[in-house]
């Protein structure tokens, strides 16, 4: 639900997915979000970095008061990404998302897993490991 919302960039419909306490952690930045308003701020950062950045392929394990989402991003570098000038390049990298969930169904917390040296190779920005 949330990745249409992504793909739509639909962000604020969020909200009624998201609990009072939401908190979301970018491990691979080591960034922590604490609120809905910092976890769509950091969207729109991707969306600003990587104008057609879409969640793709999508695959959903389900538990209790737990989701696992594993998915490709995709997308054109053509928006500064963080500090980072555009590429003008593809980035194609796979994401897994863990999600818990409280009693009401709302998104309590959040932890995102990627490639980050894998991302910046793609882009231009580092040589891959083993390229010299």
């Amino acid at each position: 639900m949330l990745h249409g919302m992504f793909n739509d960039r639909d962000f604020d419909a969020m909200d009624a997915h998201l609990d009072t306490t939401f908190a979301y952690e970018d491990v691979p930045r080591g960034l922590t979000l604490r609120d809905a308003t910092e976890f769509k701020d950091w969207l729109r950062g991707w969306t600003t970095a990587f104008f057609d950045a879409r969640i793709d392929a999508a695959q959903y394990l389900d538990g209790s008061d737990f989701s696992v989402a594993l998915f490709q991003g995709t997308g054109r570098n053509d928006g500064p990404f963080g500090d980072l000038p555009p590429t003008d390049k593809m980035m194609d990298v796979p994401y897994c998302e863990v999600m818990r969930y409280g009693s009401d169904g709302k998104v309590l917390s959040c932890r995102i897993f990627y490639d980050q040296v894998t991302l910046l190779s793609q882009l231009g920005h580092i040589t891959p490991p083993g390229d010299t």
